[in-house]
């Protein structure tokens, strides 16, 4: 049993170390967007007629085709529920799964132990 705590402790070491290398990479690398030339409010309030012609990365593309390629107003439900439909979905299901056999297991581990103490 003390081996399982020993290797549970490296490999969350190992995963720490990671995470940290990671965000130290992230961080470095600069943003690839700043957002500094997109007016949120005006976009929000007009979509159809928002000024997109000095381009800021990929947030100007968005703007620009997402009433051409669907009929959401809102770029952010456009996004999630147009464009990654299928991908929001399976996400949903598999969060369904893990909870109905989180249940499934709970449950018999729960009516084992009301078995045991009587």
């Amino acid at each position: 049993m003390n081996l399982k705590k020993v290797l549970g402790a490296i490999a969350l070491g190992a995963i720490f170390v990671c995470g940290i290398y990671a965000a130290g990479a992230m961080y470095q690398s600069g943003p690839t967007y700043d957002g500094s030339k997109t007016d949120v409010v005006e976009l929000y309030e007009n979509p159809t007629s928002y000024d997109t012609t000095n381009p800021d990365g990929i947030a100007d593309v968005i703007v620009k085709e997402n009433l051409a390629k669907t009929t959401a107003t809102n770029v952010v439900f456009s996004i999630v529920f147009n464009f990654r439909g299928y991908d929001t979905m399976g996400e949903s299901f598999i969060l369904v799964a893990a909870i109905s056999g989180s249940i499934v297991i709970l449950r018999k581990a729960l009516h084992k132990k009301e078995g045991q103490l009587e």
